[in-house]
Parts: C-alpha cells; sequence; structure tokens
C-alpha cells in the first residue's frame, strides 16, 4: 500500500450518487486532482478545503472483477495544530474540479486536470473560521477528541505534577484513577493554539464521569439538603450533568428515579428530602384519620344530644293522652341536620386521606 499527501480541493456533501457519499477531491502538487473515499468506515472527518491529509492506494470495490485499485484519504493533518482549521493558503488548489472515478494508478499515469488558480479560496461552503477556539489541555497519556468548535471528549485522569499551561480543574486523591469529560461549547473567549481546560461551571453544557475526582461545581441552590456533600467535597463515583436547563423526556414509558438512600431536590424554596418528607406526610395522615374518626363520634353524639334536649309538650286537657310534637322541634331538626352534613363530610375527608395514604403506603419500602 503506497501513500502520500494531497490537499483538499472540495468535499461532496450530497447523496446524488450513492457510491461518492463522503468522497473529495484531492489537489496532490503534481497538477492532477483525485477522487478519495476516507479509509475509516465508521467514524467519520469531514476536512476543508485547503486541509492537507494522508492519502493511500489500496483495493477498489471491483477487485474481484479485475478493477484498479482505489485511493483512500485519513483525517487532516494537523498542520496549524489548531482545532478549528488546519487548511494553508495553497496558491496550486484548483477551483474547477470535476468529480472523477479514475483510480489513483490511472491518474498518475497522465489525463490533468486544469489548474486555474484562486488564492482566497474559501474553507468550505457554509464554513466560517473561528480563530478564538483554544485546543484542550493535554496531559500525557490523555486520550483526546476534539471537535472543530469547542467540543471536547476526555479520557483522563488527575495528574500530580505537570509542567502544564493549564492544571486540571478537579482534583483527587489518586492520580491514576479514571475520569471522563464531555464538553459541548466553551463559556469563555479562547486564544488562538492557547490552551484551555474544561471548566464544570464556564462550559455551556457538560457531562462529568469521575471515580474518585471532586469537582469545583458551584450549584444553583447552596443548601442541597441535610447531610449532601457538595460535588467539592465528595470523592465517589459519580455523574455531573450541568447545563443551563436539563430535560428529561420519556417517550412512551416512564421516568425512574432509583436511590439507595433518598433522593434530594433543591429548589429556591425548599430543599427536600423525599424519603423524609413521605416519611413525615404519612405519620401526619395516621394521626389525621384517628382525629377524624374521633370528629366523625362527636357528630353522632351532638346528633343524640339534640334529640335528648328537646322538651316534649304534653296534653294537659286530656290527662294521660300521648304527649304532642316537642315545642323546639325547629331547633333539633337543624341541629340534627347540621350533624348529619358534618357527618358527611368527615366520612368524605376521611375516605380522601385514606386514598392518599393507600398511595404513599405503596410507595413505601
Amino acid at each position: 500500500m503506497s501513500y502520500k499527501t494531497g490537499t483538499i480541493a472540495s468535499v461532496t456533501l450530497n447523496d446524488r450518487d450513492v457510491n461518492e457519499i463522503y468522497s473529495v477531491q484531492v489537489h496532490c502538487g503534481d497538477g492532477f486532482t483525485l477522487t478519495a473515499y476516507p479509509l475509516d468506515s465508521n467514524i467519520a472527518r469531514i476536512p476543508l478545503v485547503g486541509e492537507t491529509v494522508l492519502l493511500f492506494s489500496g483495493i477498489g470495490v471491483n477487485r474481484n472483477l479485475g478493477g484498479n485499485s482505489r485511493l483512500y484519504y485519513t483525517s487532516p493533518i494537523k498542520l496549524q495544530l489548531n482545532p478549528n482549521n488546519n487548511s494553508l493558503p495553497l496558491s496550486n488548489v484548483p477551483t474547477s474540479t470535476q468529480p472523477t472515478n479514475q483510480s489513483y494508478d490511472e491518474a498518475s499515469a497522465g489525463n490533468p486536470t486544469p489548474s486555474n488558480v484562486d488564492d482566497d479560496t474559501d474553507l468550505g461552503d457554509g464554513f466560517e473560521e473561528d480563530s478564538n477556539i483554544s485546543p484542550l489541555q493535554p496531559f500525557i497519556g490523555d486520550v483526546l477528541i476534539e471537535g472543530r468548535f469547542g467540543h471536547s471528549l476526555r479520557f483522563g485522569y488527575t495528574p500530580n505534577t505537570t509542567e502544564t499551561s493549564q492544571r486540571p480543574s478537579w482534583s483527587s486523591n489518586n492520580s491514576s484513577d479514571p475520569i471522563t469529560i464531555l464538553s459541548n461549547g466553551r463559556g469563555s473567549q479562547g486564544e488562538y493554539n492557547k490552551f484551555i481546560i474544561e471548566d464544570v461551571d464556564d462550559d455551556k453544557s457538560s457531562m462529568w464521569m469521575t471515580s474518585t475526582q471532586k469537582i469545583r461545581l458551584s450549584t444553583s441552590q447552596n443548601n442541597l439538603g441535610t447531610g449532601v456533600q457538595s460535588p467539592a467535597q465528595y470523592d465517589n463515583a459519580s455523574i455531573i450533568l450541568n447545563s443551563d436547563r436539563l430535560l428529561l423526556n420519556a417517550k412512551s414509558e416512564r421516568i425512574i428515579l432509583s436511590a439507595s438512600e433518598t433522593v434530594n431536590v433543591a429548589t429556591p424554596n425548599w430543599a427536600m428530602d423525599l424519603d423524609s418528607l413521605f416519611t413525615e406526610i404519612k405519620n401526619l395522615i395516621d394521626k389525621v384519620i384517628d382525629l377524624n374518626d374521633n370528629v366523625e363520634k362527636a357528630h353522632e353524639e351532638i346528633a343524640s344530644i339534640a334529640l335528648a334536649s328537646s322538651v316534649m309538650t304534653h296534653n294537659v286537657t286530656a290527662p294521660g293522652a300521648p304527649t304532642g310534637p316537642p315545642i323546639n322541634i325547629a331547633s333539633f331538626i337543624q341541629s340534627q341536620t347540621k350533624a348529619n352534613v358534618n357527618k358527611v363530610q368527615t366520612q368524605t375527608i376521611k375516605q380522601s386521606i385514606q386514598n392518599i395514604l393507600q398511595t404513599i403506603s405503596r410507595m413505601e419500602q
């Protein structure tokens, strides 16, 4: 397998020809423009116009039919050592580059492409350079993946001592324990080719997966609940998601929060420990139900007392005749009616409270 370098002249960004997706036109500095295809089948690194790639001549798709070899390209060479743009303003990049299916071997034999020159060739349709994108501070042994616009993935650790431009924004007593940081967008403006370090407070959105690291995160609420350690104190494995807004959405099922201890929710007005909260609510409901039973019995007694307190009239004209209706019958009926209404309301409240109790009891572990 032979190899050489080439400069990107154009990139195929449409799927009109399904056999040409991801292909690029490459100027090799010898008057030819060749078609090259990505070497990696799973990770796509789309180059900019003017960036330099390494080219390999390898087997083609029709090799069993006697087809010639095909040209493959790697990710852009980091000529400017910058994550945003590594193109060079080369005067020999042609502006007129028609796609060709010629193999590397065929192109090497002749048929040059016209070499119209444009010193102001842009970086590709839709791309605008950002010179404020800073590269990520490396530590020896790190595995870093960087996008062009301030997003990154670090598979790292916590170096003890190092002569670097930036120090880790995290700490750990065990330097070799792993940390994984996915960061999307720096909050502070960078400087061209000056290292930057992830900052959980400053980065626009990030996910930190720790093992023993302490993370200096300024939480939106100072009080996270009784006995809760802050991320800057906690040194066991944790996952931190930090952004302006977090949305958890279950499309067809449920969101499940499960904890061996409890679930804490901190808002501007409350720092809630759900385990303690529901325990206290359940105890309160038990007491309210006992009180409700006593109130219900009290209303029955009130109705009985009202009946017993009624004053009966006697038939004075016919001694021994049956007594007449109570003289305070209206007051008796009114008292009895109120007592019965209160009794029904008490029973309704009791049933509602019992329903809540049953629901909470089903939640209890």
